[in-house]
């Protein structure tokens, strides 16, 4: 189950609707900062593999 924390929550609310799915729909714990870079550059290495590979 997907969390976010008090202090991420400001930076979360500030990323297009769309973004926020992607992230809640992965199910992570987001208590830092660094979480959400991480999730958000997760979420872009798939985007980017969802692209390239839809393509052939």
């Amino acid at each position: 189950m997907a969390y976010v924390d008090p202090f991420v929550r400001p930076q979360f609310d500030a990323l297009p609707f769309c973004v926020q799915e992607g992230i809640l729909a992965m199910g992570t714990r987001l208590e830092t900062g660094a979480d959400l870079a991480g999730c958000l550059a997760r979420l872009a290495s798939r985007r980017r593999q969802e692209n390239f590979f839809g393509k052939f």
